[in-house]
């Protein structure tokens, strides 16, 4: 306690100021807990006196603590008992990497014991032995679970049953059979990646209150229609979707009422973009649908296109990894006057000409992020600077990556013009 005999010894300097360190009322102790950076720092100061222990449970209660594992690992074991007793209580949230196991059934005992307060947990490294495991099904107040793998191959056992109030599941690069999160009421996001997806036919997804279902890159065994058909009856507040493939059954996912966020993804060249979920969503308008990204070598003709550009709902549009993609695309982007935000990256067949279109079809659009794209040039920014000179208080943003635009272009007289409604911005493109 070193620090501490020092901030005494400070004290003692001051002359009429003396106070030693006991004195100190309550509300300068509980400040005192907030600069010190680790929890165990601050259950060593804790345990300096009662005042100081009645300080910390008062201040800890307004906190949400985080319990590295790896941090309790280092301590001897009469450390451990003071840390658990005097910490455990307020712990909300733990952090495990599994790749450190020195101390692992004594602390799973220890925080099952001492932390039942918990609400997340991120495990990171997880064998299909991992002890820590023994943890949920000891808990009763999980919020948020995630599980990162090392072999997509481990299949994990989990018994999460007595957390009823259980919001969100996260796995990745594991192996999950969905049987493990039937019945959970509350649980609104399922995040499922680069896993192996064992019987999708009888896929456990009979969750009425989920709004966020990711599935991406993930090894279906056996793939069944059935997964799609159950994704739309069972899941009807479903707001964002994020998906790998354009399977021909996926069309029945556009059904979604509430649906406002899709991600689909393929990395088969011979793949065709799903022209039944394109026209079923444009029958719709889009319905509620905001934001779409597409990624990947698909395919895609003009009724695509033009599918495409009757989703006038949409306010974010993502083109992404598409050789395909020409500028007589843009054509058909007729009815998206909502569209406010334009990306497209490793798009190597567009042009200045296709983006000046899609410039000139949506009013709304004041940010056009590009990355990767070969054929696009200063002339854009020109075209635009003229383009939105000539609408009242239209203003826009390009942030660009990769491309032929020059920072000369900076330097244009047009560009420098006082009227010119168009901002240039060389940064690292990520969507």
């Amino acid at each position: 306690m070193s620090a501490f005999a020092g901030l005494q010894a400070q004290s003692q300097d001051r002359g009429s100021s003396k106070c030693h360190i006991l004195c100190l009322h309550e509300e300068i102790i509980r400040h005192l807990f907030a600069y010190l950076p680790r929890l165990s720092d601050k259950v060593r100061l804790a345990c300096v006196a009662p005042k100081f222990r009645q300080a910390f449970e008062s201040w800890a209660r307004t906190q949400k603590h985080t319990l590295d594992a790896e941090d309790v690992e280092q301590m001897a074991l009469p450390d451990i008992i003071d840390f658990f007793k005097v910490a455990g209580p307020f712990v909300r949230v733990l952090m495990v990497n599994c790749a450190s196991f020195q101390k692992e059934s004594l602390l799973v005992e220890f925080i099952s014991e001492y932390c039942k307060n918990i609400e997340e947990i991120y495990y990171t490294n997880v064998t299909d032995e991992f002890r820590y495991r023994t943890i949920m099904s000891r808990l009763t107040h999980l919020r948020r679970v995630s599980i990162d793998c090392m072999d997509a191959e481990d299949v994990l056992s989990l018994d999460l049953d007595g957390n009823t109030d259980l919001e969100s599941f996260e796995l990745i690069n594991g192996c999950y059979t969905g049987k493990h999160l039937c019945g959970f009421d509350k649980l609104h996001r399922l995040v499922l990646r680069d896993c192996l997806l064992w019987n999708s036919g009888e896929f456990g997804i009979p969750l009425r209150k989920l709004r966020t279902l990711v599935l991406d890159d993930c090894c279906f065994e056996v793939m069944n229609q059935s997964l799609y058909q159950k994704v739309a009856e069972c899941c009807e507040e479903l707001e964002e979707l994020s998906f790998s493939g354009c399977d021909a059954n996926f069309e029945i996912i556009a059904q979604l009422p509430n649906l406002q966020r899709c991600t689909l993804k393929t990395w088969m060249t011979s793949n065709e973009l799903n022209l039944g979920f394109l026209s079923t969503l444009a029958e719709k308008k889009g319905n509620k649908l905001a934001y779409f990204k597409l990624t990947g070598q698909f395919e895609i003709s003009n009724e695509h296109a033009r599918f495409l550009g009757q989703l006038s709902s949409l306010r974010e549009l993502y083109w992404c990894e598409n050789d395909v993609l020409e500028d007589d695309h843009f054509k058909f982007f007729n009815e998206l006057p909502l569209l406010k935000r334009f990306g497209l990256s490793f798009c190597g067949r567009v042009t200045d000409v296709g983006l000046m279109r899609l410039i000139r079809k949506c009013p709304q659009l004041d940010i056009i992020d590009i990355k990767s794209c070969d054929e696009i040039t200063d002339q854009l920014v020109l075209n635009a600077v003229y383009c939105c000179g000539k609408a009242t208080h239209r203003t826009l943003v390009l942030n660009v990556e990769g491309t032929r635009i020059s920072s000369t272009v900076l330097m244009h007289p047009d560009y420098l013009s006082p009227q010119n409604m168009v901002k240039l911005n060389f940064t690292n493109v990520t969507f």
